[in-house]
């Protein structure tokens, strides 16, 4: 697990501001129903995620969660006196382990659609990002109009059951899309040539060209999307949803949401304990 000052001070702000907003919510978390009863009664809450989408969620060398979806889902844990155990799926999974209770929440980097809002609630939006390119051409870095790569000649990779490949397939209809399960394969597909481009989140892309500043990488300029990413939870399961609800409105009114996206985003010294 990563020991740095810098991390350190995060936690801490967020364990301050939190501990503010259990006031608030007491009386849902001291009277708990469902989902909230049985996390309550076993002391943990089980969070779905896949440990592949960095800066957000991600695995450290000895085999840690890390990053600022980990970093938040920890603090909100430890609020509601209980443990955050992490289960790693492939993103298309996720919400299906919502679905048969294998988890209590999903917390990885997931966008809020109008798909999924029928099909589960979500709590936030805790962060707001978009569709980019990551690429080794610098002519696919330039574009800024999405209509403008989709030509047959181009191929592209996006991470199966993400917003992404609904993205690719909507606006790129005409290109190739290979949609692998795992977000490090994909980034694979781009290092090797297998594909000209990655389409994700824009965190995503600016952290590979950060993690291999060797291989010529590329995150475009142009932002195709606005995407609000949100923490899903069963639709039957308000009092669940209120009480994380409550815990990230204090958060983001103090400015703690913010201070952790510039630790994970900005600040490169976890890095290195990376697997």
């Amino acid at each position: 697990m990563i020991r740095t000052r810098h991390l350190g001070s995060v936690l801490s702000i967020l364990l301050l501001v939190l501990a503010l907003a259990g006031c608030a919510s007491s009386k849902k978390s001291t009277e708990p129903r469902g989902a909230l009863s049985r996390i309550v009664q076993n002391g943990v809450i089980r969070v779905g995620m896949t440990g592949e989408q960095p800066p957000l969620t991600m695995m450290s060398r000895d085999g840690e969660f890390l990053g600022l979806d980990v970093a938040l889902m920890r603090v909100l844990a430890q609020n509601m006196g209980v443990e955050a155990r992490f289960v790693k799926l492939p993103f298309n999974r996720l919400l299906d382990a919502l679905d048969t209770g294998d988890v209590d929440v999903v917390m990885s980097g997931m966008t809020i659609t109008p798909a999924r809002v029928e099909r589960v609630a979500f709590v936030g939006p805790y962060f707001t990002s978009g569709k980019t390119l990551l690429t080794r051409t610098a002519e696919l870095a330039a574009v800024e109009i999405a209509e403008d790569l989709n030509r047959p000649e181009l191929r592209f990779a996006a991470l199966a059951g993400s917003t992404s490949e609904d993205f690719a397939r909507a606006m790129l209809p005409n290109s190739k899309i290979l949609t692998p399960d795992r977000l490090d394969e994909a980034l694979g597909m781009v290092l090797s040539g297998k594909v000209d481009a990655l389409i994700a989140d824009r965190e995503t892309c600016s952290f590979a060209v950060l993690r291999h500043p060797g291989e010529g990488l590329i995150a475009s300029s142009a932002t195709f999307t606005l995407e609000p990413m949100g923490i899903a939870v069963p639709l039957d399961q308000p009092h669940l949803a209120s009480l994380i609800q409550s815990y990230l409105t204090a958060l983001s009114e103090k400015g703690a949401i913010e201070k952790a996206r510039a630790f994970w985003f900005e600040d490169p010294t976890w890095v290195e304990n990376l697997r």
